[in-house]
């Protein structure tokens, strides 16, 4: 059974000894779903947080729709 990726459904695998590689193939398999899916791995996640009265950050995180 073939664990790497290659395929538009899967990712490809990283198993720890190929990151340069397993590096190239995920921007390769990221870059063409669409251009935020790039910028968001570039960028990184940041939680949403709740906003008070006068629209000023809190550090209270904003509940999961």
């Amino acid at each position: 059974m073939d664990k790497e990726g290659g395929f538009v459904n899967r990712p490809p695998l990283l198993d720890g000894s190929n990151y340069d590689y397993w590096k190239s193939c995920m921007s390769a398999f990221l870059k063409p779903i669409d251009s935020k899916t790039w910028k968001a791995v570039l960028r990184g996640w940041e939680h949403l947080v709740a906003l008070d009265e006068v629209g000023n950050r809190t550090n209270v995180l904003k509940p999961e729709e």
